[in-house]
């Protein structure tokens, strides 16, 4: 392991194994120079390197450095470290700078040969904390995809072999996607795979689920400071006609000096130097997530047909990666979320058992006990007035019955047995009449289907759902009235709770955080174990309303009519 103490400037490492008959010219080389010497000015990184290895040949090196030292000073770095780990040891493999302990780490496929397997291109961040490698990685990935097509451009354009060169850039763009689910890197792979291919630029705008207005992602290509501000200055503006036309058609569109002047507006022309542009919506299952736009400020000519189709098939790829990258962080989400259910369960269950003991232990047991001591004493005393006994009998009976009625509540709170005799609809309209009563809210009921009976789990799962709504209610909305629909058909249940309060803080229909309130998690889920759905809304100050929808089927629904309720 190679180490050294933490800095502010993270140093950048690359290294690819190539052919051993690979040979860099001149010009090559100049150009890959000027890329590590733009990583450094640009992207504040303190060192940055590349190394090729060849095998049974020494390896070839660039290096840059923001503060270079003078040749008396000794070097330092960790590209120093691997330069003469390669030199000492002939050092081999897939995994040349894992073992040097990267604080951020990936790889990229590349191609460099047609009749060579798919390569790899190692990206190492180090000498920072953990956050901030994370984050210059993202910078980093372009950075290595546009070395990796340069290297790759200097030996197609001696193969003269144009097909093969956007094959590769296919191949590697499928495993890029396959290889990660870090969404940001595959932006940035995509993009300055398609800057190179087309010799453009290339942008990427996501979309706002809510608003629509575009979120800018990733741009490469010959963006210098000023411009790059200049792109992230337009978040949360709303799309540009040509952007606005490639969401609606689901089409890509050209967009050339005769037709510019509609399609964008005129300071975003000055201010980008746009004259052929094409704009390709990232488009899966008729669902727009975003739009690339590729564009060649200073070309004489714009982008051919088959330039235009490439692009929209990138662009539906990384629709793709966006999927499934949305999918796989909501499937954590969800596990996250199930944890901490589970968890709240349990202790809710703990509670509910601790709460019980001591109602029985310092209310109920206290009470029998002081009732048996004074039977006791009555019998003893055999020889006291009737009319003593008489108070003293009329005393334990009150007694008995204040008993029997914390008895009936405590086994009302683990399971109302008005639910398992009667059913659903009456269940509710007793814990209804019983929540008005108690906290003076006035509870509107309206119920369609009575007659209707369901399967134990159903029940008690919809009645749960009511349950955990009002104790929302009650502690949390400041409410002072609070409507139920109840319908069902025999096919699907329906329900919606909604109140006057206060509303909800945070947009309900986003995921609940893990760390928020688990009541409302409680209801999706208790929703979700049915099959069914829950939708949540809120508006500040007006309230807030819970709508569920339930399907029934005929192995969970009893059709019981009044007049056959178990009495």
């Amino acid at each position: 392991m190679f180490g050294s103490a933490k800095q502010v400037s993270p140093e950048l490492v690359l290294a690819c194994q190539v052919n051993s008959s690979f040979e860099t010219t001149k010009k090559l080389e100049n150009t890959l120079q000027q890329v590590l010497d733009t990583s450094v000015l640009s992207f504040d990184f303190e060192r940055a390197s590349l190394v090729l290895i060849r095998e049974g040949k020494p390896p070839v090196w660039w290096h840059a450095a923001k503060h270079p030292v003078p040749d008396s000073t000794p070097s330092r770095g960790c590209w120093v470290d691997l330069f003469n780990e390669l030199n000492l040891s002939g050092l081999k493999g897939d995994r040349l700078l894992e073992p040097m302990g990267p604080v951020a780490y990936t790889t990229m496929p590349v191609i460099l040969q047609a009749d060579d397997p798919l390569g790899v291109m190692e990206v190492g961040i180090f000498d920072t904390d953990a956050a901030t490698g994370d984050y210059m990685l993202n910078k980093a990935v372009s950075l290595g995809r546009h070395m990796a097509d340069t290297i790759q451009e200097s030996l197609f354009e001696e193969q003269k072999d144009r097909y093969f060169r956007k094959l590769s850039v296919w191949l590697e763009m499928i495993s890029t996607i396959s290889s990660t689910l870090d969404i940001q890197q595959v932006l940035h792979v995509v993009t300055q795979l398609t800057a190179d291919l087309f010799s453009a630029r290339c942008c990427i705008y996501m979309l706002d689920e809510h608003t629509q207005r575009i979120i800018p992602a990733v741009a490469v290509g010959s963006y210098d400071n000023k411009l790059k501000e200049k792109f992230k200055a337009l978040k949360n503006c709303q799309p540009f006609p040509a952007l606005t036309m490639a969401m609606e058609t689901q089409r890509p569109v050209i967009v050339n000096p005769s037709n510019i002047s509609s399609l964008y507006p005129v300071s975003i022309i000055e201010d980008f130097n746009y004259r052929w542009v094409i704009v390709a919506p990232i488009v899966k299952q008729y669902k727009v997530h975003g739009l690339m736009q590729v564009d060649r400020p200073d070309a004489i000519t714009g982008f051919d047909a088959e330039a235009t189709e490439i692009i929209f098939t990138i662009a539906r790829t990384t629709a793709i990666a966006l999927e499934n990258a949305k999918l796989v962080e909501e499937l954590g989400q969800k596990e996250q979320l199930l944890h901490h259910l589970v968890d709240k369960i349990i202790t809710a269950q703990e509670d509910e058992r601790k709460r019980l003991a001591s109602d029985l232990h310092d209310g109920i047991i206290q009470s029998l006990i002081a009732i048996w001591y004074r039977l006791q004493r009555i019998t003893s005393d055999v020889q006291g007035a009737p009319v003593t006994l008489n108070n003293e009998i009329i005393n334990l009976t009150d007694m008995l019955g204040e008993q029997i009625q914390d008895i009936r509540r405590i086994l009302y709170d683990l399971r109302p047995i008005i639910l398992d005799n009667y059913g659903l609809v009456p269940a509710v309209q007793s814990h209804a009449a019983k929540i008005q009563e108690q906290n003076g809210i006035k509870i509107n009921l309206s119920i369609q289907g009575e007659d209707l009976r369901f399967s134990p789990q159903v029940e008690i799962t919809l009645f749960r759902i009511i349950q955990e709504a009002l104790n929302n209610v009650i502690k949390h909305s400041g409410a002072t009235m609070v409507d139920i629909n109840f319908a069902a058909d025999g096919h699907n249940v329906q329900m919606s709770i909604r109140d006057n309060g206060a509303g909800f803080k945070e947009d309900q229909t986003d995921p609940p955080k893990p760390d928020s309130g688990l009541g409302l998690v409680s209801i999706q889920e208790r929703a979700l174990l049915l099959n069914g759905a829950c939708t949540i809304d809120s508006w500040p100050g007006q309230g807030a309303e819970i709508k569920i929808t339930v399907p029934i089927n005929t192995s969970n629904r009893y059709d019981h009519l009044a007049s056959d309720r178990i009495s």
